[in-house]
């Protein structure tokens, strides 16, 4: 489950990170694309971990599922949401995603050759989220490009993890 539902999860955000750098996705347009990619890969996470309750898994799903879900409804169940709006929900969900990997470099012994990329790609999440929870709406237009290329990055950074991972425990 954790190899397949994370390459999915980072291909999609990958595909939303490049579409955002090459389309000049507006920040609305960007914020409804992202709520809807976090919502159907949360119930689709919802719905495999319903069918395979009985096998082990990681707790690192659970925790980005939740995360993901809870970022995406705000999206949607917020009354007026604005260009500020959609900037605050994405950094929040980044900053936690850094913080996630900062966790999961500290206490995944599997990987303790990996810790030192765990912890760096975690510290530049967290500060790139509260760089764009900060920017300026005088310059809304490039904001855009900082939300793709942090997108990008991370899910690259994902699947790049995922592959070495992958690799030690073969």
């Amino acid at each position: 489950m954790g190899t397949g539902y994370r390459l999915t999860r980072s291909i999609l955000l990958t595909i939303l990170g490049i579409a955002t750098l090459i389309l000049s996705l507006s920040i609305k347009e960007f914020g409804i694309y992202f709520g809807v990619l976090l919502l159907v890969g949360a119930a689709l996470t919802a719905v495999y971990l319903f069918i395979h309750f009985d096998e082990s898994i990681d707790e690192k799903i659970l925790i980005e599922l939740a995360i993901d879900g809870f970022a995406g409804l705000i999206i949607f169940t917020y009354p007026e949401p604005t260009n500020r709006f959609f900037m605050l929900d994405f950094s929040f969900w980044i900053a936690l995603m850094g913080i996630l990997h900062i966790a999961s470099g500290l206490f995944n012994k599997k990987n303790s050759n990996l810790l030192w990329l765990y912890l760096l790609s975690g510290i530049m999440m967290i500060v790139l989220g509260f760089i764009i929870l900060n920017y300026s709406t005088d310059y809304l237009g490039s904001v855009g490009y900082l939300i793709g290329i942090v997108l990008t990055y991370y899910a690259a950074l994902n699947i790049y993890l995922l592959r070495k991972s992958s690799l030690i425990k073969n």
